[in-house]
């Protein structure tokens, strides 16, 4: 059923899907909560009150169903870019660790779409504020742009490629 006005993703704001590179699915582990990290200037707010509650009780009751999705950082550390409210909620629940995905290799940009996106479809994006939506929609452009770039510059790249392999080969000939 259609809903009228409301917006559920970015592919509908852009008419487009985003153009991520294909990256191995990831290593599921279990992470101690002390070497978890928030992303670095994470624009979303965390759940709080009756919804931080209720996912303090489920994961006091059931656990972390999720993993978390992180990528490894310094020192053994690891940066969150998917479950902030899962880790907050399990730390607040008294757990020390939590089952995560750690995806290697990622680009900022690649990153920047994984915070957006997963955030995207844990909340419905008329429930963000005006501000949260604001950055939102622009990182997700600036890091749709940049990706253009980047396959543009390859492109490129195998383009001249092409042209040099095929000089050589008719200098063989």
């Amino acid at each position: 059923m259609e809903t009228k006005g409301k917006v559920r993703s970015f592919a509908e704001i852009f008419g487009e899907e985003a153009v991520i590179d294909q990256k191995p699915a990831g290593n599921k582990v279990e992470i101690s909560i002390g070497k978890l990290i928030p992303f670095k200037g994470h624009p979303f707010k965390l759940y709080q009150g009756e919804r931080l509650q209720g996912l303090v009780d489920s994961i006091r009751e059931i656990g972390v169903i999720l993993p978390v999705v992180v990528r490894p950082i310094k020192d053994g550390d690891y940066e969150i870019l998917s479950g902030h409210n899962r880790v907050n909620a399990a730390r607040i629940a008294g757990l020390d660790i939590v089952p995560a995905i750690i995806k290697e290799g990622l680009t900022e940009e690649e990153a920047n779409l994984i915070v957006t996106e997963t955030n995207l479809l844990q909340r419905s994006f008329s429930d963000l504020s005006h501000s949260e939506r604001a950055i939102a929609l622009k990182r997700h452009y600036d890091n749709i742009k940049e990706q253009s770039k980047k396959a543009q510059l390859k492109n490129a790249q195998n383009l001249e490629i092409k042209r040099k392999l095929d000089f050589i080969n008719e200098i063989e000939r």
